[in-house]
């Protein structure tokens, strides 16, 4: 078995999350979340944690078929970005145009519904995170960084 090391003490420690956009025709898949406790009532895309067994991929998988109910092979996982909120998270983003199965809310306990939005006029109730993301993407950027905030006013 492979010999995992920990850091001790006062070193930071940030949690990992994963995200998959679900492109077709110029459109990307959406979840509303709802009794989450963290941004319900926003758009979202397929995503959440990186278990401690599993890599950042795999939990990108296991999310999109958790959340969308559409498998996804690791091949076809094209890596987006990485972004890191501030104090919180790594957020890893991947997105794909193929996947087997008809998207749609597939945990209706923490979605109350499904859409589809152009990449480029993408919802104004969707979280921060993911447009700012796309916005770095589309300027060739892999790495950005954002306060931890669905919503923030931007000044």
């Amino acid at each position: 078995m492979e010999e995992r090391y920990t850091t001790h003490g006062d070193r930071h420690s940030i949690r990992a999350a994963a995200f998959v956009l679900l492109i077709k025709d110029g459109q990307t898949f959406l979840l509303r979340r709802q009794n989450t406790g963290w941004a319900d009532g926003m758009l979202t895309v397929p995503s959440g944690h990186v278990d401690a067994d599993e890599t950042v991929p795999q939990a990108a998988i296991k999310e999109v078929r958790e959340e969308a109910g559409v498998i996804v092979k690791e091949e076809d996982l094209e890596f987006l970005h990485v972004q890191y909120v501030y104090d919180t998270y790594v957020n890893f983003y991947f997105k794909t145009e193929k996947w087997e199965g008809e998207p749609h809310v597939a945990e209706p306990h923490l979605a109350s519904e499904a859409q589809w939005a152009p990449l480029d006029d993408l919802p104004a109730d969707m979280i921060y995170h993911i447009k700012a993301m796309l916005l770095e993407s589309m300027q060739g950027n892999y790495f950005s960084g954002v306060v931890n905030d669905p919503n923030p006013t931007i000044k």
